[in-house]
């Protein structure tokens, strides 16, 4: 691969989820979309993934299609997979088995031994189920002789280009950091006290690591692949339109007295990120959506990129999207009618009335409704009401999409088919964020979760957490969602009264 200042943009197709991303000898990286069993190996006939290998046999292994995702499984190759540095399938029954696949698994066709040399028939398959839009794979020159290189979300004095420099790196990475040092011959690869862990092959490393030719490290949702002289990683552009939640109070004056609803809440989400907003009884999380999307002003600061929301609410409320419990719609109109209104009322009045057609039918398949464009309102089943909602407010193709509670009343199936949309809404690069009371049937859609909890101390609604669904449960030692929910939640509601402790216990996190 030869160097380059900025790789080729690798834009993904809009809906599609699970890719694999192929790194082939010294060639550029290439995301392969998965959509169903895909054969790979070196053989070139229809139907398989070529792998240009001399390792790899006419059809060295299967990515199968699961309800869950995908799995692996080498068809029993003379020099097998190795999955996150592990051999599996040597030409004996055993390699027959599947493997079911995790984000970030990476699968390596190489040698009988995994050796640190710059083979160029060595070919690292990485499997993301969330592999987001607008990624662009740039490259950095290793010098043995330089500095050591820090990995970081601090951006101080940072150019826009400079993605590694002395304590400072990339914006989407984890505020905490880690780092890359050349040491007795080898590159090493250290964790200085990131906040979720570095890891390497998709191994949380627990101890400074020597690196291989072609490891994978992953910080976050960002790819570092070594390359010997040079450290190849994938940038999100998209990230400088990043959403940065600054609220010191949100308060309410009551017969003269101050009542304070949230306070010291800070958190940054990106575009593409579908985020579940949950807490306790009366934590504040309609409170908090009205304050984020600027309907009710809170003290602080909502920044979308480099526009305040606060400042600019009257230009950019147009661009945001909010769907309450209780739906706004007219009974008599007919489902195309309620659109066409919605389309004349947020799309500009400078577009022409086909091009407005075309959204409205855009729409209208978006969320299944094509067969209903001419019901009543009233006639409608429940779920098709909340997608008329919800495409109401997606005519205009918000950039910052709220709902309230959107599955509310609906049983597990629709439920799951209207969060589905959501998740596509977010795939477009959108910024999605959903409060919902049955959290556990759609948990796999949501890339992050916010968790306010009302402090017993003081009666306020605090952060208690913000991060991946997994370590969420892992933070809160429980295996679901409503899980935490109970353990914050007051003894006289069901739960077990412990929002203080982890409040403070995530204010400790995030100091460190």
């Amino acid at each position: 691969m030869e160097r380059q200042d900025t790789a080729d943009t690798n834009i993904i197709e809009k809906n599609t989820v699970h890719k694999l991303v192929i790194c082939a000898g010294k060639g550029e990286l290439q995301a392969v979309p998965l959509t169903g069993d895909i054969l790979i190996g070196s053989g070139k006939e229809e139907g398989i993934l070529t792998i240009p290998s001399e390792y790899a046999a006419r059809m060295h292994g299967k990515l199968r299609k699961t309800e869950e995702g995908f799995s692996y499984q080498d068809l029993g190759s003379r020099n097998g997979t190795y999955l996150n540095g592990v051999r599996i399938g040597t030409g004996t029954l055993v390699g027959r088995d599947c493997f079911p696949l995790e984000d970030g698994d990476v699968l390596r066709i190489d040698g009988d031994v995994l050796v640190d040399s710059g083979d160029e028939q060595s070919v690292v398959m990485i499997y993301r189920r969330k592999y987001v839009e607008n990624v662009e794979w740039r490259s950095l020159s290793l010098k043995e002789d330089g500095e050591k290189l820090y990995i970081s979300r601090q951006e101080e004095k940072a150019g826009e280009d400079e993605a590694f420099a002395e304590g400072r790196g990339i914006s989407e990475l984890p505020r905490h950091y880690a780092s890359i040092s050349y040491e007795n011959g080898r590159w090493m690869l250290h964790d200085d006290n990131t906040k979720y862990g570095v890891y390497l092959n998709n191994q949380r490393i627990t101890q400074d690591t020597a690196l291989r030719q072609k490891d994978v490290i992953r910080i976050g949702d960002t790819l570092f692949l070594y390359r010997g002289e040079e450290l190849v990683y994938s940038h999100k552009e998209s990230a400088r339109n990043q959403l940065m939640i600054h609220i010191e109070e949100r308060s309410v004056w009551n017969f003269f007295r101050k009542k304070i609803l949230l306070e010291d809440i800070n958190l940054t989400i990106s575009p593409g990120e579908m985020v579940l907003i949950l807490g306790g009884s009366g934590a504040g999380k309609t409170t908090f959506i009205n304050a984020v999307m600027g309907y009710e002003k809170a003290k602080g600061t909502i920044m979308e990129g480099d526009r305040d929301i606060y400042r600019n609410y009257n230009q950019m409320k147009y661009e945001i999207g909010f769907v309450p419990q209780q739906d706004l719609l007219r009974e008599e109109d007919t489902v195309y009618a309620t659109l066409d209104n919605a389309a004349e009322l947020k799309l500009p009045r400078s577009m022409a009335q086909e091009a407005r057609e075309t959204r409205i039918a855009q729409v209208l398949e978006m969320f299944g409704l094509e067969r209903e464009k001419d019901s009543l309102v009233e006639k409608l089943s429940g779920g098709q009401r909340k997608r008329l909602s919800i495409s109401v407010e997606f005519i205009a193709a918000p950039s910052l999409f709220f709902l309230d509670e959107p599955d509310s009343g609906l049983d597990g199936i629709m439920a799951r088919s209207l969060m589905e949309n959501l998740r596509r809404i977010a795939d477009q690069q959108k910024i999605v964020m959903v409060i919902t009371h049955s959290p556990d049937r759609v948990d796999d859609l949501f890339d992050k979760v916010v968790v306010l909890a009302k402090s017993n101390e003081d009666n306020v609604g605090r952060l208690a957490f913000f991060g991946l669904v997994d370590e969420a449960k892992a933070f809160f030692g429980t295996d679901s969602l409503e899980g935490i929910v109970k353990k914050i939640n007051r003894e006289d509601e069901g739960g077990e009264g412990l929002a203080d402790e982890f409040i403070h216990k995530y204010e400790e996190l995030e100091g460190n």
